[in-house]
């Protein structure tokens, strides 16, 4: 929990340039709304005194103001999830979705704070996208929990465009559908058609498409939910729940694809293996290319300058205050 919050500190922080303004604006990557969205972090997670005053600002501006894209929303919504307060977050995600329709990440977590509050029925009855989630959900649990497949929750499926052939020859699903009588399978399989379309794949490029940190940082392996030790300090972006909680869904991932990293990335990559070992030369080493690398972001445009200032101060933070750096701690004084 401590880097999670420490990230969201630093990266919100890295956008502050002038003294604080209460009321964001409509644009969700305006001064005004980073630093409104800095302030209320800030405040929740400074102590329980000041973390329901930010949590009902935060709130507020959804409900009344709000960016174009959710985004506000989508921030309440996870903190709220993370507090364990499902019914909230089922509304703040609502919210966002209704900001942004087309956006998989807000889908995505709807759903899954759907399925966690009790809100199926309603997420079902809201709207023909959200019945589509409700029943993908409710299909999904009962084959977790083993019980008997329904024909008519696949047959919907099938004809919604959501099952393909190959989400049916793998994953939970698959296994649930083959238990499902001969004259069944035979009447779900008509619906479907081969699809080369990997829908995991989809939400992965909507959530990385959505994260401005993807310009300069690899976000890829943060996204998919892959361990710290896998990811090495894998993103600093959007924060999500962990992928396999709402995005398993029985479709392979689309095999072979090319998965690059940004030089930044593969730096700080090298200085958490060299934090690991406690080999402060090589941390040092990586250190430097990696205040190379920021320097070089700097100099490509305005965002990629704040983007990669917001890293810098991360990466600050971390050395001075994250235990997985605690061997490395003299590098600070680098930065």
């Amino acid at each position: 929990m401590r880097p999670f919050v420490v990230l969201i500190f630093a990266l919100s922080l890295g956008f502050c340039t002038s003294e604080p303004q209460k009321n964001p604006t409509r644009d969700p990557y305006s001064l005004e709304t980073l630093i409104f969205l800095e302030e209320v972090l800030l405040d929740v997670w400074e102590s329980s005194e000041s973390k329901e005053g930010a949590m009902s600002r935060l709130r507020y501006v959804c409900r009344t103001r709000d960016t174009d894209d959710g985004y506000l929303c989508y921030t309440w919504g996870l903190l709220e999830y993370h507090r364990g307060n499902y019914a909230e977050s089922y509304t703040a995600f609502r919210k966002a979705l209704e900001k942004n329709p087309s956006d998989s990440l807000y889908k995505n977590m709807l759903r899954i704070s759907a399925e966690k509050s009790g809100n199926l029925a309603d997420l079902k009855a809201h709207s023909r996208d959200g019945e589509v989630l409700a029943v993908f959900t409710e299909t999904q649990k009962h084959c977790k929990e083993e019980k008997p497949p329904e024909f008519a929750s696949f047959r919907f499926l099938a004809e919604r465009g959501i099952l393909t052939k190959d989400s049916l020859r793998r994953g939970i699903l698959a296994d649930c559908f083959q238990r499902l009588g001969s004259d069944d399978k035979s009447q779900i399989q008509k619906e479907i058609r081969f699809s080369s379309l990997s829908y995991k794949e989809r939400l992965y490029a909507d959530q990385m498409k959505s994260d401005p940190f993807s310009r300069i940082w690899d976000t890829d392996s943060y996204h998919r939910g892959e361990s710290g030790k896998e990811a090495a300090g894998a993103s600093a972006g959007v924060v999500t729940v962990n992928a396999s909680q709402g995005t398993e869904a029985g479709i392979s991932a689309t095999s072979g694809s090319t998965r690059t990293s940004s030089p930044i990335t593969d730096a700080w990559r090298k200085l958490k293996l060299a934090s690991l070992s406690g080999n402060e030369t090589q941390g040092r080493e990586a250190l430097r290319s990696f205040l190379s690398e920021i320097q070089n972001a700097k100099r490509k445009g305005k965002l990629e300058g704040q983007l990669a200032l917001a890293l810098e101060r991360a990466a600050k933070l971390l050395l001075e205050q994250d235990p997985q750096y605690s061997k490395l701690r003299s590098l600070v004084k680098e930065l």
